[in-house]
């Protein structure tokens, strides 16, 4: 396995991110749908996988299904070449650089994270339609509700903190992923840290644009059952107490952590 150095890595990032911030709009645009589809491939996954096991199987087995599975949103974005907006956080390499401007970083993010929500929710609906006949089976909707409990019922440091470890790692798989050569080479450097988050339990701003539209869908249709309290789906604690802290976690954390910290020691 051939890799690239810490430098070359550095070096690679701000090219690359200098394309994405100057793309055409439509271009921008038609990246960002492919992520947020891709993100719900890998939701869907995730949950297909682990809602029909069987309660005697261990704990620690079903989080590590949970997160392989769920690992396919990100090979599909990285090999497939789809715009994230945790992964567009890494502009900051380029601006750093000098290669964009200000205005750059801020519309190409702007405008990732709005289609990447658009079509996160869009796979919402169509998996809504497709899953009906299984929504009379609990398995689907016992996943469902038991992320969702978890998700929106951390205190605020709790949440903080699962925010910043969730990007500790995701920003690790975006350093091991480009320094692989070949794409056999990314794929096994993105599935060990994005399972470690997932089982871990860590907070993901753009895996939570799936999960929790979709668990809200199911309340308006009365489809979770009447045994588990559905009092904190609610629109305000999905975007106030979740998405919104969520995302600036992430963002934060990703142009601190990968970006700045990165381009200091290696381009600086």
């Amino acid at each position: 396995m051939s890799s690239l150095t810490p430098l070359e890595i550095t070096q690679k990032a701000s090219l690359i991110w200098e394309q994405k911030a100057k793309n055409k709009i439509w271009k921008t645009v038609l990246s960002s749908i492919l992520a947020g589809m891709f993100i719900a491939f890998g939701a869907v996954f995730s949950i297909t996988s682990i809602s029909w096991l069987s309660w005697t199987i261990p704990f620690w087995i079903t989080k590590l299904i949970a997160g392989v599975t769920f690992s396919l949103w990100l090979v599909l974005v990285m090999i497939a070449w789809a715009e994230l907006f945790t992964g567009n956080s890494l502009l900051i390499i380029s601006k750093l650089d000098k290669r964009i401007s200000r205005l750059e970083m801020i519309k190409n993010l702007t405008i990732v994270r709005f289609w990447n929500f658009i079509w996160a929710l869009i796979v919402v609906g169509l998996c809504y339609l497709a899953w009906r006949h299984l929504f009379g089976y609990p398995a689907i909707t016992e996943t469902i509700s038991n992320i969702w409990i978890q998700k929106l019922n951390h205190w605020f440091i709790q949440a903080i903190c699962l925010w910043i470890l969730c990007n500790i790692l995701v920003c690790l798989w975006v350093r091991l992923a480009r320094s692989g050569k070949r794409n056999s080479d990314k794929i096994l450097w993105i599935i060990f840290p994005i399972t470690a988050f997932v089982a871990a339990g860590f907070e993901h701003s753009i895996a939570n644009m799936f999960y929790l539209p979709f668990a809200y869908l199911l309340k308006i249709f009365n489809i979770i059952p009447e045994t588990i309290n559905t009092a904190s789906i609610t629109i305000k604690n999905i975007f106030i107490n979740n998405l919104l802290p969520v995302t600036i976690g992430n963002l934060i954390w990703w142009i601190v952590f990968v970006g700045l910290m990165y381009w200091l020691i290696y381009k600086k």
